[in-house]
């Protein structure tokens, strides 16, 4: 039976302020938690429908206003209404649009009305939804990218082993692992900047499938929301949809890259392994076992949010294949889905980005396994074949013989000698090479190895800092892209409210 003391300590223990978010006595770090708080207002701002579908109706009602079909009294007095609606208590309103502004108007539901005259609601709506999230988005994951070149940057000479099928290949250096990383999420970045060309089209003025008759000039509607381009057709307006199976698409790329390096990183903090630990505030405690404080949890939890992306993605997919090319709820509700997508896109971007720049890679560890594993032993081939004249099928039947032995009887790399390259060649049928010990330890050296490989895209330093240069001019022109971006948008804005104001400024004169 367990007899129970008293204690004077506290509680609760301020050693446990860790617990479960940090290894014990260590405050979780702040930034942990910061992009959790982002995403339920991030879903609940981008998918605002007054929000858009008022900022829609004010540049309808300077379009209809513009061609002559309603008076400036009237464009002014919906103007200042859709105005004074911005301006009230965000509680009142009804989601926009009729809704909205009748009961503003004192129940006037023939002035009320006009907002709706051909203008389509849903769309553009949900692409300026979209547009602006997406252009948020660029941002976590720009910042993100300059965060794996500044932490490749420094590991250019952290030498590692580089694995294929989970064994060890060739000695790589940690520089060179990321910037494959930087590649991948480089590649899913120009995957999503066509998805948000592909988002960034007009499609208001369509009507239900005809277009309207009221003779709005489309392009001007597309200017003054900021769109970089008209989507013509007045059909294809209502009834695609492509354009967010797009942004999924991107997405679920970008994340399958993070996610990947998510599980190597997880691996590499194995106790057995020791290749890298994880900052304490950023580790990840057991509620029962005492000794346990790991990199899995924040890991973890970037994977699991990202299959909820790849599930939305092909939940999607299964909702549009059955579907007829019209406009109907399903593709209504598909924008919903995407900017969903997008706030747990966004989390896990800025989650991993933590996770990076908290990792501690243990240098010596990771230069101790290559030195003792046998991954060289490519050099070894070159060698036969340039100085000896071997084939290379020939010196590769010898060497991997002589790994065979090696691990047979436990001998390390740095302990093989050229008697027993000999001894393996002969048992391979083939004649010995008698490289001398030396020769062969100074071919089995990593470090020489990196040097050695600086052809282009191998991770000798000096190659690595060339590449690193040259993606960081990569960075800076996708930067100005997205300054574009966000500037056109802008431009969109200032144009729209210039003309209302110039509007509401005539019917007062």
């Amino acid at each position: 039976m367990i007899t129970l003391r008293s204690f004077d300590t506290p509680y609760p223990n301020p050693v446990d302020v860790g617990s479960w978010g940090a290894c014990a006595g260590v405050p979780p770090a702040k930034e942990r938690h910061t992009p959790g708080r982002d995403v339920q207002p991030d879903i609940r701002r981008y998918s605002s429908r007054f929000t858009y579908c008022t900022r829609t109706d004010k540049a309808w009602i300077v379009c209809l206003h513009n061609a002559g079909t309603i008076d400036a009294g009237t464009a002014a007095t919906l103007l200042k209404t859709l105005e004074d609606l911005e301006a009230a208590d965000p509680a009142k309103r009804r989601g926009g649009g009729e809704r909205d502004v009748i009961p503003a108007l004192n129940g006037n539901e023939d002035i009320g009305s006009l907002i709706n005259l051909g203008r389509t609601m849903q769309e553009p709506m949900s692409r300026m939804q979209m547009r602006d999230q997406l252009l948020d988005l660029f941002e976590h994951l720009l910042t993100l990218m300059d965060s794996v070149a500044d932490i490749a940057e420094q590991n250019v000479d952290t030498i590692m082993p580089g694995h294929t099928h989970l064994s060890q290949a060739n000695p790589i250096t940690l520089a060179l692992y990321l910037l494959s990383v930087g590649d991948s999420l480089y590649r899913g970045m120009t995957q999503l900047e066509l998805a948000y060309s592909l988002v960034d089209h007009n499609s208001g003025g369509c009507g239900s499938t005809s277009g309207t008759v009221w003779p709005v000039d489309r392009w001007e509607l597309t200017r003054l929301l900021g769109f970089s381009d008209l989507l013509e057709v007045t059909y294809d307006c209502e009834s695609s949809q492509d354009h967010t199976l797009a942004v999924l698409f991107a997405i679920t790329n970008i994340l399958t890259s993070i996610t990947k390096t998510t599980t190597d990183i997880q691996i590499w903090g194995l106790e057995e392994m020791d290749m890298i630990r994880i900052d304490p505030a950023w580790g990840g405690l057991s509620s029962m076992m005492p000794q346990k404080c790991h990199p899995g949890g924040d890991n973890e939890n970037v994977r699991g949010r990202a299959c909820e992306v790849i599930g939305t993605m092909m939940g999607a997919i299964a909702t549009c294949e059955g579907e007829p090319h019209q406009d109907l709820v399903t593709m209504m509700n598909l924008p919903l889905r995407a900017i969903r997508a997008m706030a747990d896109a966004k989390w896990c971007v800025r989650m991993f980005k933590g996770i990076l720049e908290n990792i501690h890679p243990q240098r010596e560890t990771m230069l101790q396994y290559v030195r003792q594993g046998y991954s060289c032993m490519t050099e070894v081939v070159v060698h036969m074949v340039r100085e000896l004249g071997y084939g290379g099928r020939r010196a590769h039947r010898s060497c991997s013989v002589l790994v065979r032995l090696a691990r047979e009887r436990g001998i390390p790399a740095p302990q093989l000698t050229g008697e027993m390259l000999d001894e393996a060649a002969v048992e391979a049928g083939e004649e010995p090479p008698h490289i001398d010990t030396a020769t062969l330890q100074r071919l089995l050296d990593p470090v020489a190895f990196i040097e050695n490989h600086s052809n282009t895209g191998g991770p000798a330093p000096a190659e690595a800092k060339r590449m690193l240069a040259r993606r960081r001019e990569k960075l800076a022109a996708a930067r100005e892209r997205q300054s574009g971006r966000a500037a056109a948008v802008e431009k969109g804005r200032a144009l729209l409210a210039s003309e209302v104001a110039r509007i509401r400024a005539s019917a007062e004169t």
